[in-house]
This record gives C-alpha cells, structure tokens and sequence, in this order.
C-alpha cells in the first residue's frame, strides 16, 4: 500500500508540474497585450467605426470651403516665404575718397539745346564746365517729337572719326589747303585764326552753331526747339550743385564761375522743366526718387529754380551676401522770379545744390528660416480644421442632429 501511495504521490506532483507549466505559457502573450493597451491609451484621436459616421451636405460644403482656404493660405505662405523682409540700421559714414554718380533726364520745353550749358562744381574747388561727357541732348520740337541729337565738339569729333571735314561753308571762300582738315568747331577757330580771316566768322560754319549759341545766346531767340538732356556725371562727395543755365560757362581770371549772356535778355529764357529722373548712384530695390516726374512750367518771364537736396549714402545689402553702394534723398524747392526787383539780379536756370548727410542708412534682405515656413503651415492646416469642425458641428445642431453631447 505504501508502494502504491508513494506512486500517487509521484503522479500527483507531475500532474501538478504540468498544469503549472502550462498556466506560465500564455503570460508572454499577456504582458504584450498589457503593453498595446497602454500605447493605445495614448491616442488622442480615437477612431468611430464607419456605422456610427453621418455624411451631410452642410459637412461637404464646409470641407469644400475649408480645404479651399487651406490652399490659399498656403501659397500666401509659400509667397511670403519666397519674399524676404527688409531691415534698416543707420551708421555714421566713415567712407572717404569717394565719387557720386548724379544721373539726371530732363526736357526743356521751350529751350533749346543750343545755348545750354550743364555745370557742376562743389566745396572742394572741383568745377566741370559745360559737361557733355556722357551727356546726350536731344533736340525736340515744340510739340515734343524728336529732331535729333544736338552736335557739340565732343560729338562732333566721334561722328568725324577717320573723315576729313572742310574748314569753310563754301569752296570759293577759301582754298582748302592739301591735308587740311576741321572735324570739329575747334579746328575751324584755330584755321580761321591762324589765316588772320576778316571777312569771314568761324560763327557761321556749320560746325559751330553750339559754340556760337553759348557765346550769343541772343540767337536763341531764333530758335523754336525744346532740348532733352539723358545721361550722368560723376562728382565727389561733398556738397556742392550741378545746375543748367543759358550761356558759355567759364573760369574768370579770380576761380569765379562766369555765364556769359546779355543780362537784358534774361527775362527771354523760359526755363519751364520735366524732370524725368534724378537720383544719385545707381538703383536698388525700393528706391524712390521724389523729383521724379516732376513738373516745373512758367507761362510767363523767367527765373531760376533751386532744388536743395540732402543726399543720404545709402547700402542695400541682398539676402544672397551682395551688396550696392547707392544713394538717396530729400528735397526742398525755390523759385525766384526774374522779374521781381527784389531778389536782384537772377540767372536763369536749373539749379540742384546738394548737401552730403555724415549718415548711411543700410537696407538689409532677411529670410524666415525653413522651420518657421513649416511652422506656419501646421497651424494653418490645424487651425482650419478645427474651426470648420466647430462649424460644421454648429450647423449640424441648428438642423435638428443630435449635436455635440457634453
């Protein structure tokens, strides 16, 4: 019996061993079963099955609005994202040494090129008489339509390049002699001169009508022409104008700046103006020029109009590293009146006298970072969703749904 009862007692603890083997398999299974139901605790966007969803026609209609919204604000984004901000700083200018380009296009209606002369001087003693470098005078009529370009001593020896130019009007007026050649006004003075020519004025020679206006502008009054000035000239940075008047210009023996014309004769000039343009250095993003499009007419006598401009060197820094180096400006006017007896004696003319700021303004191109474009449209998209959500759920309730339970 004892046999018997230590068998069943072996029997009894296998069987035992077994079951417990067998109820230790399955925890595995329940710790990864634990774990997927904590991770799905973690879902802030629970999912409803497909039964217990409603399509309505007021929900398609705001989806449609709202997804259209979506698309527009995200290339408003895009836009903005692709344009970038511009920042200013202002410095003190410790620039030295350098030189200003003044680019200038004026008409004068009823002036003609001939007899006008475009200076420039400054406060460093620098004068630039009767500027015609870079310089293209256009003459017009009256009505404004084109005649052609006005032909100084400049001009006149690049278009005579390689030729050779009869020094006088006429061939019975004097033999030409062999390897003579005048292609411009000045060679005509220098033949006319060296012959000691009495009978004969080097003003009357075809290449010399523009000196000859600056030297009598009483023949202008002969002459019923517009003029168009387009072009530029460089000068330092300092103060100092740039001004058009009727009249040779030129140095007096005491370094004075002299415009030779009849002084009667002044009340004749009708100086009414169109500035086009005017600005100072070259163009950068943004720029305004508050002359531009100016327009300056006198219906009657003459005067002088002075522009005072305060010149601002200016930096523009692009957001790729490039920089210019420009300028920009303000301006007063005056006009002062030939005729009243109280301002004197006036030139007539255009005169624009400029004063150098100590100040430079940079102008700066910067980008939003990737991240923040990114940014921006997360919470546009979220944003949209949400109040299309709130609305849709609005107008559900108003037409009779179970609405939103609290």
């Amino acid at each position: 019996m004892q046999g018997i009862a230590a068998t069943g007692t072996t029997r009894t603890e296998a069987l035992r061993k077994r079951r417990s083997g067998s109820a230790a398999e399955p925890e595995p299974e329940a710790a990864s079963s634990h774990i997927a139901s904590v991770v799905k605790s973690l879902d802030v966007y629970p999912k409803t099955l497909d039964d217990f969803k409603e399509r309505t026609g007021s929900g398609a209609a705001v989806s449609v609005v709202s997804l259209s919204i979506i698309f527009l604000l995200v290339i408003s984004e895009f836009y903005a994202y692709l344009t970038p901000t511009t920042t200013d700083h202002l410095y003190v200018d410790t620039s030295r040494g350098e030189r200003i380009r003044v680019n200038l296009n004026l008409t004068f209606p009823n002036m003609p090129c001939a007899g006008m002369s475009l200076v420039a001087m400054d406060v460093a003693g620098e004068q630039q008489i009767d500027v015609v470098s870079n310089i293209i005078k256009t003459r017009r009529r009256l009505d404004g339509s084109k005649i052609g370009v006005e032909l100084d001593d400049a001009h006149l020896r690049r278009q005579m390049a390689g030729k050779c130019g009869s020094c006088f009007q006429k061939r019975d007026e004097m033999p030409e002699a062999e390897g003579q050649c005048c292609n411009s006004c000045a060679d005509v003075q220098s033949v006319y001169r060296a012959k000691a020519l009495k009978r004969l004025v080097w003003e009357d020679h075809p290449l010399c009508q523009h000196e000859a206006m600056l030297l009598e502008p009483a023949r202008l009054a002969s002459i019923h022409e517009g003029c168009n000035l387009f072009g530029f000239l460089e000068v330092n940075k300092v103060a100092g104008n740039v001004h058009l008047a009727p009249g040779k210009a030129f140095q007096s023996a005491q370094g004075q700046l002299v415009h030779e014309f009849k002084p009667f004769d002044s009340h004749g000039y009708n100086i009414s103006h169109v500035i086009h343009s005017l600005s100072f250095g070259v163009h950068y993003p943004g720029r305004q020029s508050p002359l531009d499009e100016s327009t300056m007419i006198l219906h009657n006598g003459s005067g002088v109009f002075q522009y005072y401009l305060k010149v601002v060197p200016t930096t523009y820094v692009f957001a790729s590293g490039r920089n210019l180096t420009s300028c920009q400006y303000s301006v007063t006017e005056q006009f002062k009146s030939a005729h009243d007896p109280r301002n004197g004696f006036v030139l007539p003319g255009v005169f624009f006298i400029y004063d150098i700021s100590p100040i430079m303004v940079t102008f700066r191109e910067e980008r939003p970072a990737f991240s923040y474009f990114l940014t921006s449209l997360c919470a546009i998209v979220g944003g949209v969703f949400t109040v299309a959500g709130i609305v849709d759920s609005c107008i559900y309730s108003a037409s009779g749904g179970p609405g939103l339970k609290m």
